[in-house]
């Protein structure tokens, strides 16, 4: 919320901030591996178009995330 004085823009949900980014989405993760990172890949699917890219930026391992 103080980031949003100097310009930024927030969502409160993820469904929110999918909806403000372009038609073609390209999104980078940063979440920790294992459940968490399950949980916000289940709610991102949801919101996704064939050709939306969603990066694992995280230190999962390669093939849990291949699994979705």
């Amino acid at each position: 919320v103080e980031l949003v004085k100097y310009g930024a823009e927030s969502a409160s949900s993820i469904s929110e901030l999918v909806n403000m980014l372009p038609e073609k989405k390209v999104i980078w993760l940063m979440v920790t591996a294992g459940d968490p990172l399950d949980k916000v890949i289940d709610e991102l699917i949801p919101n996704l178009k064939p050709g939306d890219i969603v990066i694992d930026g995280g230190n999962s391992y390669y093939k849990d995330s291949q699994e979705k």
